[in-house]
């Protein structure tokens, strides 16, 4: 898994055998021609709704359900019929026909061929719903989230870190995992307030503290690798893409390494995996072909899975559990 640094202080690939629309639009002109089209200011063209009699006009809002968003295959309005299976909806923003998103169950085809949006269940109160609220305003701030795992950094990493946590400050241990994942080293500082500690010599001190980030590292690379990250630079690669994600990691890496908490990582490797077909396009076709999908190539990058004759993206796959990951 990368984003992490190995013992010998170097950024290390995955050794796995193995898943601004803020600002308000602009008014535009619009000028109206026969035939049922209109044109903005920029000269596209799109289908006048005050043409003629319509059924439905395409829009991108799903709150009102997925057949909201019926179009004809060509992205026009749907006039003076019902919707069909070979018109298409959006699903996480692609365009799916109504034929496979019914195999799908993303909608109902019903008896008389037409198609209707599913029944969401009727929400049931919480009893607990207060409580809930107040433990969650009461709970600390800095609290990680999640629940501990039974996680080991092997043996020699656990009994390291034990020995640590009982001679150590608390600040001091921090301090050296975040100089490791900041900077690929261990602050000097730290160490020396340690090994005096602990009344051995620098060296020897700095030695322990690496046998415990190594087993650390070593774990958390077994765990992504089950998740589906099995190329720690294409995974590495995104992460450094956005600063925000990279403190993502940052705190995903200190709630697994001090508090045994997984759900960082795991939430990190979801941000991946969608994406993943941009990152390692060879990769994923060789999955597919395995699985026994169909696929093509995206216009720009990328790929798509061919399902009853209909592309769908890679990444609607994934967050669709169309596409699910397992370690073999």
């Amino acid at each position: 898994m990368s984003g992490w640094i190995n013992a010998a202080g170097e950024i290390e690939g995955s050794t796995s055998t193995l898943t601004s629309p803020d600002n308000p639009a602009t008014p535009q002109a619009e000028t109206r021609f026969k035939g049922g089209w209109m044109s903005g200011s920029s000269g596209e063209k799109t289908p006048d709704i005050t043409a003629g009699k319509h059924t439905l006009r395409p829009n991108d809002d799903t709150s009102d359900g997925l057949l909201a968003t019926a179009r004809t295959q060509a992205g026009s309005v749907i006039m003076g019929r019902s919707p069909r299976g070979t018109d298409v909806i959006l699903i996480e923003g692609m365009p799916v026909s109504l034929n496979v998103a019914a195999t799908l169950g993303y909608v109902v085809r019903n008896p008389d061929g037409s198609f209707s949006d599913k029944e969401t269940p009727a929400a049931l109160k919480d009893p607990a719903e207060a409580a809930k609220a107040q433990a969650s305003v009461e709970k600390p701030a800095d609290e990680p989230k999640g629940e501990p795992e039974d996680i080991s950094f092997g043996e020699a990493a656990e009994a390291t870190l034990e020995e640590l946590i009982n001679t150590q400050m608390p600040g001091d241990l921090i301090k050296t995992m975040d100089s490791v994942l900041l900077r690929g080293d261990i602050d000097q500082n730290t160490i020396n307030r340690m090994d005096s500690t602990a009344g051995v010599e620098p060296e020897q001190m700095a030695e322990q503290v690496m046998t415990v980030w190594q087993g650390a590292y070593d774990a958390a690379s077994d765990f992504m690798a089950d998740l589906g990250i099995e190329n720690g630079d294409a995974f590495q690669a995104l992460i450094n893409s956005d600063t925000r994600r990279q403190a993502d990691m940052m705190e995903a890496a200190r709630n697994y390494f001090m508090h045994n908490k997984t759900e960082g990582l795991a939430t990190m490797a979801e941000t991946y995996l969608p994406s993943m077909d941009r990152y390692e396009g060879a990769r994923v076709k060789e999955m597919l072909t395995e699985a026994g999908y169909e696929f093509a190539d995206k216009p720009g990058g990328g790929v798509d899975i061919i399902v009853s004759g209909q592309r769908i993206s890679w990444e609607v796959a994934v967050k669709q559990k169309i596409i699910t990951f397992s370690r073999g």
